[in-house]
């Protein structure tokens, strides 16, 4: 029946299929509705066989198509079909035969299109309404044609729905089938999945007994549980076993809420595994405490022992938690640390313990002086009461500074130890890696995100990171290679102690203000102290280790060493350098043995040149370091210190955006508090003086200068100030001098501020005896005393106090000190000499120019001798001597030695120059005017000697301005009785030359030789102070100027005296009858001239 069944359908398949294709009449025409190749013959084939072929074809494709059960089809011809491996066969070539078929059609089709498109169109234009032109066809015939056509048409229309619903029903048998095959696959493969899933979950059982198994033998789980001793490789690879089981038991196949639910081996291993894995992370933390609570000292051991707990939390996946905790703790250790010593509470307690303290030793030794002495019980209460209190006051300072120095001792020795925790911790992450995964200990850390702890130190080194970076290198985050664990901790505990500082100075509207800051010199001493210990120790530790591990103190620069990944490195006495500790202290390689069986540490390798070696590494009852007087950093390391990036961010030189960084709050205090203290005296200097007459009305009265007791309180306050850098006298350190010096300028500064205020003007026509210039004097007197003072202080403070056992630090600090005094010294040197000294000289040069000028007045070496045969009375006798000896009595004695030698030395190279030119401009100079002029140059010489020594100078008359007046002035003397001239058969050429040869022409000024020359010239040659219609004095005065300069005269000398011999040459061709003089002299000056010009730029 189901045969039947299925050759009815199949036939009515075929028949459908069979007048599908039987449509077309292209198909039709070309024989393509056949089913095989062979079938298909020659037209004149007969049209049963024709008819035959075509339901063979037809129903062969619908078979395939229909039966999909492997059943045979029954047919005329469908023993072809008898197996279900020959039926698909003939399937699959059926489908491509058709395929074969479309392709053939497409490309008839396309042939058609391109030789007959009309028979093509035609049809189509037709079934829309239009005819063809070229139709030869009567118009009853087309009509029947068209009627024709529109039925077959229809009908063809409806035989192609009834065929689509047939196919539509072979389509959705065909796709049923289709999916039943799919089912099957996909149950098939379920099964599949589920086996393999079954069988990675047992792989996991497995693995998890194998750990269990492992942690169950060799390991002495007891132990770590029970926080005995531990062997580090068990709980590493304890760890080790745990990481994997913790792993394994949180997968979803094996927790207890998967839908299978729970697996019973598993459940039995979990508690086993969840309390293993308890004991080892309390084992870790126990390890990592008791590293982290160990002494600064750091060993080979701890270090070992300290990479072996790293290697565990690196198991467990908590190496950044791990890492970064620690690290926490010691910011904790270090802040609580700042909190103590940085607290209002512990300020006044220090001044109350020192101010009982005090008090207590103040009347012990005021009662034993009472006991001992006669003069102390004769005095009475008063008195007594003064002297009580001035050694209270002295014993209050000492052991307020005591105090101050233990505290921070103490603060500085809590904040090395969290310190070098995190350094060894740095140092030991940097070093390690891990065996199997090859990774970098600190990368791991480097990777995680930085806690919100340290989000100020982060931003900060970020910032430092992108400095005078382009925008599109900055970055947000922190390079691996140079991320540093110690960085952000020391960053982030500047950044806490600034903020820490800044509240506790405006604590109570600032009323501690000055408590807080007067801790900045003890705070810094063992600051410094901290830093050097801590440089050393990185140094050391980089040292030993840079050729192995390229590790730096501020960077990471890791590199594996080992084949295990560098486990190996941390072992090595090289990779150590020892066991160096944050005291310096080096330990024994050789004891290593000793140290692993329990034994101590081996002595320090440089304990032989210590003989209080343990002294020095132990510390106070109270934690604190032993203080001592001199601080032990020689100029070397401190130098490689304070360039340290420690210490530059300690105490916030390099402050970012305005933040506060380290000790700059309570520095910058400081600093103030010293300028307060210096300043304050100077509110009562220079004070305005009032005065009134007998009618009330004001009189200006002069400023009033300071005391000697004012200068010498000032001096006071400077050496007290110098001495806070004095650890003996002020608690603090010798790298401080430079910085207090700074206040001290500031307060010399404002004290020359004062003094210009009450310095007066003199006018150059006043007269020097005035009471203005006797009051600049005495200004000149008190600056001068100031500036001895300030020069005097470094030495004083540093050196003095502890001759002769001074050391080279006490002497390096003193010329620090000098040398960042000098602009408080240079500005109190300009400001005497351009207000004081400037005017003086000027005034004074004045009045000798003025006298001098009585030379060419009075003639006084153009009169002819006495007639009794006596010469002439000398000129500088007459005139000068007087003149000197005034100045040096009345200025020079009241100045300091420092400023009447300057004045002496100014009115000295004046005169000089200034009786020189007036001198060689004497005209006409006779021989006895010569020799008279001869003898008061040696007078004039012997004056000025004693001026100059009258001023208080050591140098001589022929080292003032660097012996050039002094040399002229011996010059002149050769000159005189230059003869040259004397043979008229020599050329002004020859002259010249012979002039130019002579060895003291380089002494004298050109402008002396010219108008020296002038004395042999003609009437018609004019002098050229008569060419400028002036005096001799106005021309000398305009070459020479009051400050004793001349090099801006000499040139317009020069053009004076071109424009005389230029006038000369006019004359001479006028009139040259007249043969007064030497007619040569112009030749000779126009020769002369531009050489001796050369030779002075020269």
């Amino acid at each position: 029946m189901a045969s039947a069944a299925s050759t009815t359908t199949g036939t009515g398949a075929a028949d459908a299929l069979a007048l599908l294709l039987q449509e077309d009449p292209l198909l039709l025409q070309h024989g393509l509705n056949l089913y095989s190749a062979g079938s298909v013959s020659s037209d004149a084939s007969g049209d049963d066989n024709h008819e035959e072929n075509t339901d063979d074809a037809a129903y062969a494709y619908a078979a395939s198509l229909l039966h999909d059960d492997g059943s045979s089809a029954s047919s005329n011809n469908g023993g072809w079909m008898s197996s279900s491996g020959e039926y698909r066969q003939r399937a699959t070539e059926a489908l491509a035969e058709v395929d074969r078929k479309l392709a053939l059609v497409e490309s008839l089709a396309q042939r058609v299109s391109r030789d007959s498109p009309a028979k093509v169109a035609g049809p189509l234009l037709r079934l829309h309404g239009f005819e063809l032109s070229e139709s030869s066809e009567s118009p009853s015939q087309k009509s029947n044609s068209d009627v024709a056509t529109l039925t077959a048409t229809r009908d063809k229309a409806d035989r192609l729905e009834r065929q689509s619903q047939v196919l539509s029903t072979v389509a959705h048998r065909v796709e049923t089938a289709l999916q039943r095959g799919v089912t099957r696959m996909e149950s098939a493969t379920t099964r599949l999945s589920r086996v393999l899933e079954l069988s990675a979950t047992l792989k996991m059982i497995l693995r998890l007994q194998f750990e269990a198994r492992k942690l169950g033998s060799g390991l002495d789980l007891d132990s770590i549980s029970q926080g005995g001793v531990i062997d580090l490789r068990d709980l590493t690879r304890a760890a080790a076993s745990v990481a994997v089981m913790e792993d394994l038991l949180s997968h979803p196949s094996l927790s207890p809420a998967s839908q299978e639910g729970s697996i019973d081996v598993v459940e039995k291993l979990r508690p086993g595994a969840e309390a293993v894995a308890i004991s080892v992370r309390q084992a870790a933390a126990g390890l990592m405490n008791e590293l982290q609570s160990q002494s600064t000292s750091a060993t080979v051991s701890s270090l070992s022992r300290l990479g072996a707990t790293l290697q565990v939390y690196f198991h467990l996946g908590e190496l950044p938690d791990a890492s970064w905790r620690a690290v926490s703790s010691a910011l904790a250790t270090a802040e609580k640390a700042s909190g103590h010593l940085f607290h209002p509470t512990a300020v006044k307690r220090m001044k109350e313990s020192a101010q009982s303290e005090a008090m207590a030793l103040a009347e012990v030794e005021a009662a034993k002086s009472k006991d001992g002495k006669d003069d102390f019980k004769a005095k009475d209460s008063r008195q007594r009461k003064k002297q009580l209190d001035a050694i209270y006051e002295r014993l209050y300072i000492r052991k307020l500074r005591e105090k101050r120095t233990a505290a921070a001792s103490k603060w500085a020795t809590e904040v090395s130890d969290a310190s070098s925790r995190v350094w060894n911790l740095h140092r030991v992450l940097s070093a390690r890696n891990d065996p199997v995964t090859r990774k970098n200990f600190l990368e791991v850390v480097a990777g995680s995100e930085v806690p919100k702890d340290f989000a100020g130190a982060e931003e900060a080194l970020l910032q430092a990171q992108n400095e005078n970076k382009d925008i599109e290198n900055v970055t947000d985050t922190l390079n691996i290679q140079d991320f540093s664990l110690f960085s952000l901790f020391w960053v982030q505990l500047c950044l806490g102690l600034a903020g820490r500082l800044q509240r506790l100075l405006k604590y109570d509207s600032g009323s501690l203000e000055s408590d807080v800051a007067s801790l900045y010199p003890a705070v810094r001493s063992a600051s410094l102290e901290m830093v050097t210990e801590l440089h050393d120790v990185m140094q050391m530790g980089s040292a030993s280790s840079d050729d192995a591990t390229g590790l730096s103190s501020m960077g990471s620069g890791w590199n594996p060493t080992g084949v295990m990944g560098g486990s190996a490195g941390l072992e090595d006495s090289v990779f150590l350098g020892g066991a160096v500790g944050m005291d310096g202290s080096l330990d024994d390689p050789f004891g290593r043995a000793d140290e692993a069986a329990g034994g101590g540490m081996g002595a320090s390798a440089d304990a032989w040149t210590h003989p209080n070696s343990s002294h020095d590494a132990a510390l106070d009852a109270d934690g604190s370091r032993p203080t001592s007087d001199v601080s032990p950093i020689t100029s070397s390391s401190a130098l490689a210190v304070f360039s340290s990036q420690e210490w530059i961010t300690l105490q916030g030189e390099k402050v970012s955006d305005g933040a506060p960084m380290g000790f700059s709050p309570l520095r910058s205090s400081f600093l103030e508090q010293c300028k307060k203290r210096l300043f304050t005296p100077l509110e009562f200097m220079f004070q305005e003086a009032v005065s009134v007459d007998e009618n009330g009305v004001a009189i200006p009265v002069l400023p009033t200068l300071p005391s000697r007791y004012d200068i010498a309180k000032i001096d006071s306050n400077i050496r007290e100030e110098l001495s806070l850098a004095d650890p003996r006298q002020g608690g603090g350190d010798f790298s401080m001098a430079t910085m207090i010096s700074d206040p001290i300028v500031s307060m010399v500064h404002e004290f020359c501020v004062l003094a210009k205020r009450a310095i007066s003007e003199i006018d150059e026509n006043e007269e020097a005896e005035t009471e203005a210039m006797a009051h600049n004097l005495k200004v000149a007197g008190v600056m001068s005393s100031l500036a001895s003072f300030v020069r005097n202080a470094p030495e004083n403070t540093y050196v003095n106090p502890y001759r002769p056992s001074q050391s080279p630090q006490h002497e390096e600090a003193s010329h620090s000190c000098r040398v960042a005094l000098l602009p408080a010294l240079q500005e109190i040197e300009s400001l005497v000499k351009n207000t004081i000294l400037t005017p003086l000289t000027r005034v004074l040069n004045s009045h000798v120019a003025t006298v001098m000028s009585k030379m060419h007045r009075l003639g006084a070496y153009l009169q002819d001798p006495r007639d009794d045969g006596s010469q002439a009375t000398s000129f500088v006798q007459i005139h000068l001597v007087d003149q000197f000896d005034n100045i040096a009595s009345a200025y020079l004695t009241p100045l300091p030695n420092e400023y009447a030698s300057i004045v002496a030395s100014t009115v000295a190279t004046f005169s000089i120059y200034s009786f020189v030119s007036n001198a060689a401009m004497i005209r006409p100079l006779g021989e006895a005017s010569r020799l008279r002029l001869t003898q008061d140059l040696a007078d004039f010489e012997l004056s000025l000697e004693q001026l100059v020594f009258k001023g208080g100078t050591s140098l001589s008359l022929s080292q003032i301005a660097g012996g050039k007046p002094y040399s002229e002035l011996r010059a002149m003397r050769q000159l005189l009785f230059w003869n040259m001239l004397d043979d008229k058969t020599l050329s002004p050429g020859e002259v010249a030359k012979a002039l130019l040869r002579e060895t003291w022409v380089k002494d004298v000024r050109p402008s002396t030789l010219f108008h020296f020359l002038f004395s042999f010239a003609p009437t018609l040659l004019t002098s050229p102070h008569h060419f400028k219609r002036m005096d001799a004095h106005q021309y000398v005065g305009a070459m020479i100027k009051l400050d004793g300069s001349v090099d801006d005269g000499e040139a317009s000398a020069w053009m004076t005296t071109m424009a005389c011999c230029d006038a000369y040459q006019q004359r001479e061709s006028v009139d040259g009858s007249m043969a007064d003089g030497d007619r040569r002299v112009g030749a000779i000056l126009m020769i002369l001239g531009p050489e001796l010009l050369r030779r002075r730029r020269q």
